[in-house]
């Protein structure tokens, strides 16, 4: 293999000092405009490739971000990459991405190789099962910075971003209610998520406020699956009195809802109004789409957590980072015609 040109092969071409070359390349005010080209000629003809490995270990830092997902194939999550990896450009930075795929045994593998790898900060939407926060704990008390987001842990000591969610909540309910719904059941996702929770609080606000009594049959707790949102609609379409209209956590959620009902339902596909949280950008390709969506704007949750990593990365003591952050990003209701 043809080995890369060096700092000394420069330097021992112009008979400079390697650190001499150094200085040029970096653009050194102590070195002469001359001497900068003079170097900069050479290193460039001879395609020089500046050692970042080296420079890294001399900062102790790896300008590396380390971005845990748990699925790439949903737009909620990819779009929040994007708002992520447009501050990491800003600051010279690179992202490496993982998916955890909902597991939490891969979530803390993913942690342990982020670890020997040296990132410098990692931010996180975790599993849906996600309830021993000791891996990341580990990540914070080595030195390596976390926020989380979207998914909100339910230690507040944490930093993390997350929707206004129990705004967004009440936000598809008000629509529902608007378009003359009483009957409206909510699809909650797992309960030991807190965002869950929070989602559900908002629903059971709205119903208060309209006066409307809370049907504990018309509650379902799903795990994301379709075959679980299917059996909660089996049961709720069973019955004597059906819900009207279904607001549920997220909106692959609601096309799973909707995709029950053109199978065993098909009268009811255009008369059962669904929400959901998530304005997912595929709607617009869709004939049988939900009523509305609850637009998160994970891209800008994505810039959020990347700005609240990076401030935490620039603090110069560990003290510094006793009172955790919460970022709350304000949604929107989005109507499907």
């Amino acid at each position: 293999m043809k080995k890369g040109i060096t700092l000394k092969d420069i330097a021992s071409k112009l008979n400079m000092s390697i650190s001499t070359v150094s200085k040029a390349l970096s653009g050194d005010v102590s070195i002469s405009k001359a001497t900068k080209e003079r170097v900069q000629k050479i290193a460039g003809e001879w395609n020089y490739i500046p050692n970042e490995a080296a420079r890294h270990f001399k900062l102790n830092k790896t300008f590396t971000l380390g971005l845990i997902i748990p699925d790439l194939l949903d737009q909620f999550f990819v779009l929040a990459v994007n708002g992520v990896e447009e501050v990491a450009a800003f600051e010279k930075y690179n992202v490496i991405v993982s998916q955890s795929h909902e597991d939490i045994e891969h979530e803390n593998q993913i942690v342990d190789i982020m670890i020997r790898n040296r990132v410098d900060g990692v931010i996180v939407a975790i599993t849906k099962n996600t309830d021993d926060m000791s891996s990341f704990r580990k990540l914070i008390d080595i030195g390596i910075p976390v926020v989380f987001f979207a998914r909100s842990p339910l230690d507040p000591s944490f930093n993390y971003v997350s929707a206004n969610n129990e705004d967004g909540a009440m936000k598809a309910m008000e629509f529902l209610f608007k378009k003359g719904h009483k009957q409206i059941a909510h699809f909650m996702g797992p309960a030991s998520m807190s965002v869950s929770q929070i989602r559900y609080e908002g629903y059971v606000k709205a119903l208060e406020k309209h006066h409307v009594r809370l049907n504990a049959s018309f509650i379902k707790e799903v795990d994301f699956t379709p075959a679980s949102t299917y059996k909660a609609m089996s049961s709720l379409m069973k019955l004597k009195s059906p819900p009207t209209a279904i607001f549920t956590f997220k909106n692959y959620i609601s096309l799973d809802v909707i995709q029950y009902l053109k199978k065993y339902n098909p009268a009811e596909v255009n008369t059962i109004d669904v929400v959901g949280f998530g304005n997912l950008p595929l709607f617009q390709y869709l004939d049988h789409k939900p009523a509305a969506s609850i637009d998160e704007n994970s891209y800008t949750m994505g810039i959020e957590a990347a700005r609240l990593l990076f401030s935490s990365m620039k603090l110069e003591t560990p003290e510094q980072t006793i009172n955790s952050q919460h970022i709350k990003v304000p949604c929107k209701l989005v109507i499907h015609q």
